[in-house]
Parts: structure tokens; C-alpha cells; sequence
């Protein structure tokens, strides 16, 4: 860049002194300058507009064909901030085309028939491409909507590269607290992340900060626990158990050792819950600045371990130690039997192997047990399903009446424990309706579920034991069993995506309903 107070000797005075008043409003202009990007080029433009001899000069972010002014002076009725034209229709276009400045003295002349003269109508125009961190941006130009020049001097090119290098540094500074800026916010969110409790504490264990999950669980006061001990605080001081592990943790950290352990926490209102914590150490130079403490949520994981546990000991004691002997036994019965007694004993057989095969399904279920589900579900036909479990449930009863109204075409997403699940509800129903029950089961789409009704005429269940039944270990009353069946059924709908619950059946008892994905 050629400066035009260093030309020689009588080069024109009268240019050298126009240029040197530029640069003094220049320098006057960005020493004077604000907070935002705005307030800061502005002026800048502003000593542009009045050494170059334009009504207005401005800043467009260009974006594809997205073409928008980001700041403006002069011409505020015609070009202002905010102001969005598709590339194609501007005379930037050009000057991104071109290297250096581009230059247009008379658009009625050069441009008449570009869509950009078309559209603003402006006769005269110089600006060049703006780069920051060494990628295009968008351009700066300075335009007359009304004359057209006649001449664009050196020391004018000279003043306008200064420009330019000036709003590339103020757009490089803007990107950068841009960067800054949402750096920061990724921190803060990932912080405040609702899944996860985060305490950050000195090197001697004292808690300088918690995130907002965190001291929500517990509706703690920041000043009342910060600069505490991080065991003495209350989602650790409601056990001295709880309490020892923690500091316990925290004193590993000290020493520069990442610590993983479980803990279990009550909130403010109280909540129960489990977490996986990591105590990990934050050191400069080899010495522990920080400590950072993060909780997990892992209850729902805590639960589906005390499912399985309770499967397996469903499986141990009450299931497989005494199907041997019943098979055995039946086995023996229906050989020595005959008439309606060997019937019969045909019928016990046949459960006692139906039972024997659910639990080796079971079995299977809990060896591929996983967070993301307990099996891998596919679409099954549903109609099949219903007419297998009800036979095996009339078998039962030979007084009871069901009545099955599957519409072809039904399928629902599942697994091959579905036989197991429809047999338990419509078995659950002929046991506990008495003789000679009815028993209805039917279909209907509600949005992209199928709901599976499965409705009786028995003595119905009470409002406020429907939602018990489902879980570990209920039974009724007046039941034998084990609490099993319905908390079975219970876990594998959800496993499939599905819910089920109770409702009054029109037919005076009770009337379960599957609700399972049909895609």
C-alpha cells in the first residue's frame, strides 16, 4: 500500500493535505469508538463517506445468495442495518468476483440493464471483499444514489484499504467474542445439564459452586453451603455411610486420583435416588486446583437390576425347583389315567410344559437384558397371538365364554413373549372371575398405537388397587400366586414401548388394556 505522504516532491499538496485530514478523522474515529460492532465502524464509515465523497457506506455479511447489511451510514431511508437482498440483485456481486476495489462511475452507462441498477437505481459505487480469519465475509461499500463520479484518486484507494483493514480487525474482534461467547454458553449448558448433578470444589474439598439441577434436588441456599466441606452438605449428610464415601472420594481426588463410586440421595421433597459419581481432579503443574464432582442419575438402571434379581429368584425358587416334579407327575397320571381324568392330566402337562418353556424365555430375557430394552422387538400379527392365549386360557374353565374380534391385518410391535403376555392377563381373568366368567377381548387404533381390550364380567378391581397390581410381588387377596404374572406383564409392555392399565368393563368387572406400537 503506497502511502501519499511519502510521495516526492511535487507530487500535489493539496491531495497530501485531503489525505492526511482523513487519517487524523480516521485515528479520531477509532480511538472514539463504542461497545457493539455497530457503534464501533459507524464512525468509522462515517469519515469514509465524507473523505470519499459518497451519501452512504455500509456492511454486508454476504451468506450464499444471502446478501445483508449488518451496519450503514448515511442513506438511512434507502440502505439500513437489517436489510436483506438475494446476492444476484446487488452490486456486490461483483466486487466478490473481482480482487482488490471494484469501481463503478456511472451505472446508467455500465449497469443499465443489471437486476442491480434495476433494483436500487444507484449511479456510482466502490467497495471490496472483506475477509476474517482468512475466509470471505461479506464486502464494504460506499454508494451515490444520485451523481455519478468522475474520478477515484490514489490517496482515496489508499484511505479506503485503511478502512478496509480496520472494520476486517473490528469483524475478527466480533467473531471472536462471538466464539468467546457461545463457548461460554456451551459450558454453561452443558453445566446445567438436567441429568447430571456437577460440584465444583478447591483442593481441600470445600464447594465453591453447584450447578442448578443440583441445588435444586436439594433447595439449598448457595450461601449456606458454599465453602462447605462438599460431605457436610445435604446431598450427602442424610447418611454418615453416604457422607464417609463421599469424603472419602473427594480425599483420593486430593492426591490426584480419579474416584467412581455409587450413592444414594434424598431431595428436599424426599425423593429417592441413585447416582454414579465421579470425583475427578483438575491439577496445573502436577498440583490439584480443583476438584470437579459429577452425579449421574442411574435409578431407573438401580430398578431394572432389581427387576432381574427379582426374575431370577422368581426363576430359583419358585418356578423351576418344582416344575421336575409336576411334569414328572403328570407324565405319569395321563399314561395310567384314562377318560376325562387322563383329559385333565393331559391339560396339567400340557402347563407344566408351557411353563417350563416360559421359563426358558425368561432365561433368555434376562441374559440380553440392556438399558436400551429387554428384547429386540419386530412386528407380529396380533390376531394369532390372542387366538393361542385364549386357548390355552379356556382350557382352564371349561364353564367360561370367550369371545376374541381381532381384525385381520392388527400388528403390533413385540416380541415372541407376547403369547406369554396376553395369556397371563386372559388367564388372570378366568382365575379370579369365578365360574362360568366372560371374557371379551377386542381392538382399536388410537393414533399410532393398537390398544388391545381385554374385558370381563368378575368382580372388577377396586379404583385404587389398578395401579398396585402391576407391581413387584402384588397380588389379591384371595391369590395363590406369587405376584408375578402382572408385574411380567407389566415390564414387557414397557420394554415394547407400550403401556397397559385398568378400567371399568361395560361388562360389570374389569377390562385391561395393552397398549403396544403398532410400527
Amino acid at each position: 500500500m503506497d502511502d501519499p505522504l511519502d510521495c516526492p516532491e511535487g507530487s500535489d499538496s493539496e491531495e497530501r493535505d485531503r489525505y492526511l485530514a482523513a487519517m487524523q478523522d480516521l485515528t479520531a474515529a477509532m480511538a472514539a469508538s463504542g461497545t457493539s460492532f455497530r457503534e464501533r465502524v459507524e464512525p468509522v464509515l462515517d469519515v469514509g463517506r465524507e473523505h470519499l465523497g459518497f451519501p452512504n457506506g455500509h456492511i454486508a455479511v454476504v451468506s450464499g445468495d444471502e446478501h445483508t447489511i449488518v451496519a450503514s451510514s448515511g442513506l438511512s431511508s434507502t440502505i439500513t442495518p437489517g436489510d436483506e437482498t438475494p446476492l444476484s440483485e446487488t452490486y456486490c456481486r461483483h466486487t466478490l468476483d473481482e480482487s482488490g476495489i471494484h469501481i463503478v462511475t456511472n451505472a446508467s452507462e455500465s449497469m443499465s440493464t443489471d437486476p442491480a441498477y434495476e433494483r436500487f437505481g444507484l449511479e456510482a459505487y466502490v467497495g471490496t471483499t472483506l475477509r476474517a480469519d482468512g475466509a470471505e465475509y461479506g464486502t464494504l461499500c460506499f454508494v451515490n444514489d444520485i451523481e455519478a463520479i468522475s474520478e477515484f484518486s490514489d490517496w482515496q484507494q489508499t484511505l479506503f484499504e485503511h478502512l478496509t483493514q480496520w472494520v476486517e480487525a473490528e469483524i475478527e474482534r466480533e467473531l471472536a467474542v462471538d466464539t468467546r461467547e457461545q463457548s461460554q454458553q456451551l459450558l454453561e449448558a452443558t453445566f446445567n445439564s438436567p441429568e447430571t448433578f456437577i460440584g465444583i470444589l478447591d483442593a481441600d474439598g470445600n464447594l465453591l459452586r453447584a450447578n442448578e439441577t443440583a441445588l435444586g434436588f436439594v433447595d439449598a441456599d448457595d450461601e449456606a453451603i458454599f465453602g462447605e466441606p462438599f460431605w457436610d452438605t445435604p446431598w450427602w449428610n442424610h447418611s454418615e455411610a453416604v457422607a464417609y464415601r463421599c469424603q472419602d472420594a473427594v480425599e483420593r481426588a486430593m492426591d490426584g486420583e480419579m474416584v467412581r463410586f455409587e450413592a444414594e440421595h434424598i431431595g428436599a421433597d424426599g425423593q429417592r435416588i441413585s447416582t454414579a459419581v465421579v470425583a475427578r481432579p483438575v491439577a496445573v503443574d502436577g498440583t490439584v486446583q480443583k476438584i470437579i464432582v459429577e452425579g449421574t442419575d442411574i435409578t431407573d438402571l438401580k430398578r431394572r437390576e432389581e427387576q432381574m434379581e427379582f426374575f431370577n429368584s422368581i426363576l430359583r425358587h419358585d418356578i423351576l425347583n418344582g416344575m421336575t416334579v409336576i411334569e414328572a407327575r403328570a407324565e405319569t397320571l395321563a399314561d395310567a389315567l384314562g377318560g376325562t381324568q387322563a383329559t385333565y392330566a393331559e391339560t396339567i402337562l400340557d402347563w407344566s410344559r408351557d411353563i417350563v418353556d416360559l421359563t426358558q424365555k425368561v432365561r433368555s430375557v434376562l441374559s440380553t437384558m440392556s438399558d436400551d430394552g429387554l428384547t429386540e422387538a419386530e412386528t407380529i400379527a396380533l390376531g394369532p397371538v390372542v387366538e393361542g392365549a385364549t386357548r390355552k386360557a379356556a382350557s382352564m374353565d371349561e364353564d367360561c365364554t370367550l369371545k376374541t374380534d381381532i381384525p385381520d391385518g392388527i400388528e403390533v410391535v413385540a416380541d415372541d413373549l407376547l403369547d406369554d403376555v396376553v395369556g397371563n392377563i386372559l388367564t388372570n381373568a378366568v382365575e379370579h372371575g369365578g365360574s362360568g366368567t366372560t371374557i371379551e377381548v377386542t381392538t382399536e387404533r388410537v393414533d399410532s398405537m393398537v390398544h388391545l381390550r381385554i374385558a370381563d364380567d368378575g368382580p372388577g378391581i377396586p379404583p385404587e388397587e389398578r395401579d398396585a397390581i402391576f407391581e413387584k410381588g402384588e397380588r389379591g387377596t384371595e391369590s395363590t400366586g406369587t405376584g408375578f404374572g402382572l408385574y411380567f406383564v407389566s415390564v414387557m409392555v414397557d420394554s415394547y414401548g407400550g403401556d397397559i392399565w385398568v378400567e371399568e368393563s361395560d361388562l360389570g368387572g374389569s377390562e385391561f388394556v395393552v397398549a403396544l406400537p403398532s410400527e
